[in-house]
């Protein structure tokens, strides 16, 4: 079973070593993708989420092994969309995590992102920005966190209804499935009941459109996140009726999940 989605060093908000995060995998019995973050052109420090490709695959090719894989997470901007298909190319890179982190060239981090926006104001933002880097990117192989958004918000309520904004919602994942991007089922909110409440019936659309496959991540920045709650997103997919893979060569392979 492997934990697609982990940052280290390379990371700016992270500090453990890629040793530390597969001795922790290890401990833990499951199989780890370091997805370092990439993010052009990020609002309030434009350098902040790059870093030396070559360096860091100096640095970590020697740990590379079958249960110890290489990746990244590309932050995509629609305007962004031909600079960052590139980030991957010419580096051996196992797996490309596309994620949204920007909406209006903004950082959804930022509580001034959202002013003077409804939340329905923002769900149509949100989407329409989704939807055209699904369109305008191909160079990913997983959809990142479809929920990050909600981390950050400041509204009242901060889970999505599918049912307000399904138009939407169905044209991002008919992009996806037509280029056979798997979506992610992101561990990070899933202490949540209500979180897992409002994402259930979005990936059970997915699956009703003809998506087939997940990934399954835990956004851990530090060692004691590694593998967390991994036995609730993989009863999801379960739920969902879609098959937990993950990425080697940039190629599709089965998750081990029972």
């Amino acid at each position: 079973m492997f934990d697609t989605h982990n940052h280290c060093e390379f990371s700016c908000d992270a500090k453990m070593t890629l040793q530390q995060a597969a001795h922790r995998a290890a401990e833990l019995g499951i199989g780890m993708i370091l997805t370092e973050h990439w993010d052009y052109e990020y609002p309030t420090n434009p350098e902040m989420f790059l870093f030396d490709r070559d360096a860091y695959f100096k640095k970590n090719l020697p740990l590379r092994s079958d249960n110890v894989l290489l990746g990244i997470e590309v932050g995509m901007q629609p305007h962004l969309a031909e600079k960052e298909d590139k980030v991957a190319e010419e580096y051996p890179f196992d797996y490309v995590i596309g994620s949204i982190h920007m909406m209006n060239r903004l950082d959804l981090y930022e509580e001034t992102t959202y002013e003077g926006l409804s939340k329905e104001e923002t769900m149509h933002d949100f989407l329409r920005d989704s939807i055209l880097c699904a369109e305008c990117h191909n160079n990913f192989d997983s959809f990142g966190h479809i929920d990050y958004i909600c981390r950050y918000w400041p509204y009242a309520d901060q889970e999505f209804h599918m049912e307000k904004n399904q138009q939407e919602w169905d044209r991002l994942f008919r992009i996806l499935i037509e280029k056979n991007k798997p979506i992610e089922i992101n561990t990070r909110r899933l202490d949540l009941p209500e979180a897992v409440k409002a994402l259930v019936p979005l990936y059970k659309r997915y699956r009703e459109l003809g998506g087939r496959y997940c990934t399954l991540g835990s956004d851990a920045h530090y060692t004691e996140h590694i593998g967390r709650r991994l036995d609730v997103a993989a009863a999801m997919a379960k739920e969902c009726e879609l098959q937990p893979v993950y990425f080697k060569e940039r190629k599709m392979l089965p998750d081990a999940v029972k």
